[in-house]
């Protein structure tokens, strides 16, 4: 089963329609998971869970939706305004140990994802998560939770500064798997698992076992009969929105290890799981899955992620020259240890080398990556610099990702010599890389800011795209290059970075692509793709295609000092999705923003402009303001914000730009905030208007209207 098959099962939910449409939100699944060939109930609670709901799911499974009377219904919530739905689900038999996303289609649109794991073990709760349990009662040693014996699954949560302490029976000599499935399952929360004995002391402690990313695991030899405390925490006692997680304790294997960690596209791979050996069928692999999972036969571990790339691969050792495009499959696996590798470079061509490693979750390497001329001379280093400061990534991580260079070769060299080591001088079988060579000079990555969007029916909606610059720095024009008839596309012009010192590190600039339902238009839920086209010095051109985060999930923590990497907002882009879009119903207004006039001044340009709601519920209450923003400029500043005296659906603002504005074409988009019935609010945005910014003190130039 691949992420992209969408298997639907259609349930109506008895629940009664707002009168102003919003769209669908889940913010929680009771349970987060259940034993695999086995049917259980599924509460969704949100808002807008609507009547004609769908589920959609990855999850090979039916859905049938459960109605207040029915015997499973007892004590599951109900309620006549949208915010739950139970449904009865029933897997089918071949359903395999995994995580597996669950959303809502709606007639008011799609819904975000939400993930439920799928273990092989009987499940159960922690009692103070039960709904209507007292918080706080397993906190203690005294008031500890008793486990049962067997293998098994726990779902529980953490409230803020709180350790959940459970109780195990165990003769010496047994041994337990004891593991912590949170970041994996689409929580927030960073765990730490401790195994206490009788005396308090720590016998086991985990926090980012190796191939689990943040997630904890401890193989236990227990030395004695006795009871032994099992204590979950999270690693810094934040307070997260997700803060569930899931104790799996049991005898049972699971991958040591891998290597290589990933293989090319279109290929049979093999690789290591520690103490087995698997082939990786990547034959076929999409060209937008950038990673697939692989898991010991049997396991009732989750599996783990394998990277899947482009370019032809070696394993190491490697002795002789090698020639890009290229991917070395490497490990370090002693202390202190540094790989060599030499490569050809071609003349008047810059190479771009980038290693993954830590971003894959399965190698716990942080990477330095050095490249020399032949008589030792280093020509840049990557992984152990000062961050870049990037003005379009305010809450960019402290702690680098894996390190990416590129490299000019100087007159006169033809090979270079390639080292690879671990900032700490660390090294052991978890210390794996691939280090990917390609002689590419000017290049972009494309990434969605949302996993998903819903087109409202003769309106708009924006797509924020960020672009990665990895070597290139002009203009991009975003675009759908699948984009259904009855929709406009507009917008997603990407203003050329202003040339700085070559750096390592990304860049990132931004773009806005504003898609617009036509009058009559009728939609189907689907996934559009979005590209950049730029073109390169030598006038050919690049096409790159925008990644989807798949979900969003915010990590709560200490972000005025740049965010670390385990708060780092949780994306899913393993499950290979686009711009997943649904067509939604009318908003009750729509805004219309026109140009009024243009005043060239000695600084720069003073650009006025009048927005006007259309209404279509005459009662809808309208703001006083709006938002605009000239995308991707520099020192522009919006003045005198005038709601009309006699017209509240109008009103006027002026943007100013500097001599600091870069000359260059750009999208100028207003966004209004409605108040709806209930108190929610809902942003609209108007179509986008074209402004070119000419130099200070050139002629006044005509400005480029929306056709």
């Amino acid at each position: 089963m691949t992420w992209r098959v969408w298997l639907l099962s259609v349930a109506a939910v008895v629940v009664s329609v707002s009168s102003l449409s919003a769209q669908p939100v889940i913010t929680e699944l009771q349970p987060r998971g259940a034993q695999k060939g086995k049917p259980f109930t599924l509460t969704l609670t949100g808002r807008n869970l609507g009547e004609g709901a769908k589920i959609r799911s990855t999850m090979p499974a039916s859905f049938t939706l459960l109605t207040p009377d029915q015997p499973a219904m007892q004590d599951r919530p109900m309620a006549p305004d949208g915010r739950y739905a139970t449904f009865l689900v029933e897997p089918a038999a071949d359903l395999a140990v995994g995580v597996y996303a669950i959303r809502v289609v709606t007639s008011d649109g799609i819904s975000n994802v939400q993930l439920f794991t799928v273990g092989a073990f009987p499940e159960f709760s922690e009692d103070e998560s039960r709904p209507g349990a007292l918080p706080n009662t397993n906190d203690s040693t005294e008031t500890a939770q008793q486990l049962p014996s067997g293998p098994f699954t726990l779902n529980g949560t953490l409230r803020g500064p709180e350790r959940d302490i459970f109780r195990l029976r165990a003769k010496g000599g047994d041994k337990r798997v004891i593991e912590v499935e949170a970041r994996r399952s689409g929580s927030a929360l960073d765990p730490l698992l401790e195994i206490l004995d009788a005396g308090g002391r720590v016998i086991a402690r985990s926090e980012d076992a190796p191939l689990l990313g943040l997630d904890a695991r401890v193989d236990v030899t227990f030395p004695r009969d006795g009871d032994y405390d099992v204590v979950v925490r999270d690693a810094r006692f934040s307070t997260q929105t997700a803060n569930f997680y899931r104790l799996k304790i049991g005898t049972y294997s699971y991958p040591r290890d891998v290597f290589p960690l990933g293989g090319r596209r279109g290929e049979l791979v093999e690789t290591s799981l520690g103490l087995e050996k698997i082939n990786v069928d990547l034959r076929n692999a999409g060209s937008n899955v950038r990673q697939v999972f692989v898991n010991v036969p049997g396991s009732p571990a989750l599996p783990v992620p394998f990277a899947v790339g482009d370019d032809p691969e070696v394993n190491a050792p490697v002795d002789a020259p090698l020639s890009a495009p290229v991917t070395i499959n490497a490990r370090l696996l002693k202390a202190g240890q540094v790989d060599r590798y030499t490569l050809r470079v071609p003349p008047s061509r810059a190479m771009i080398f980038r290693i993954q490693a830590r971003e894959l979750g399965t190698s716990k390497l942080m990477a330095v990556l050095t490249v020399l001329d032949e008589n030792g001379i280093v020509l840049r280093r990557s992984g152990d610099e000062p961050l870049a400061e990037d003005f379009f990534n305010v809450n960019q991580s402290r702690t680098a990702g894996d390190p990416i260079l590129r490299l000019q070769a100087p007159e006169g060299v033809n090979q270079v010599n390639v080292t690879v080591e671990d900032l700490a001088l660390r090294g052991g079988p978890e210390y794996a890389y691939r280090l990917n060579v390609q002689p590419v000079a000017h290049d972009f990555r494309l990434v969605l800011n949302s996993p998903f969007v819903n087109l409202p029916a003769e309106g708009s909606a924006a797509v924020p795209v960020t672009v990665q610059r990895q070597g290139f720095d002009g203009d991009i024009q975003l675009r759908v290059a699948n984009a259904p008839k009855g929709v406009r596309v507009e917008g997603g012009f990407v203003v050329a970075a202003l040339p700085v010192k070559e750096t390592p590190q990304t860049r990132n600039s931004r773009g806005v692509l504003i898609l617009t339902t036509e009058p009559g238009a009728t939609l189907e839920s689907m996934e559009l793709t979005i590209e950049g086209v730029a073109t390169l010095p030598d006038g050919s051109t690049i096409v790159r295609k925008a990644e989807g985060p798949g979900m969003i999930v915010n990590v709560a923590g200490a972000v005025e000092q740049g965010a670390v990497d385990r708060q780092r907002t949780l994306t899913a882009p393993w499950m290979g999705l686009e711009l997943v879009t649904a067509p939604t119903k009318p908003r009750p207004a729509t805004l219309e923003v026109t140009m009024l006039e243009r005043t060239r001044m000695e600084e720069g340009d003073q650009l006025k402009f009048r927005w006007t709601w259309i209404l279509r519920d005459t009662t809808q209450a309208l703001p006083k303001t709006v938002t605009a923003e000239m995308v991707g400029s520099a020192d522009v500043r919006v003045i005198d914000m005038q709601p009309d005296a006699k017209d509240a659906s109008t009103g006027t603002f002026v943007m100013t730009t500097t001599k600091l504005t870069r000359p260059s074409k750009y999208d100028v988009i207003v966004t209004g905030r409605l108040t709806l019935e209930g108190g929610e609010q809902e942003d609209i945005v108007s179509r986008p208007i074209t402004v070119q910014v000419e130099e200070v003190g050139a002629a006044n130039a005509e400005t480029a209207l929306r056709p």
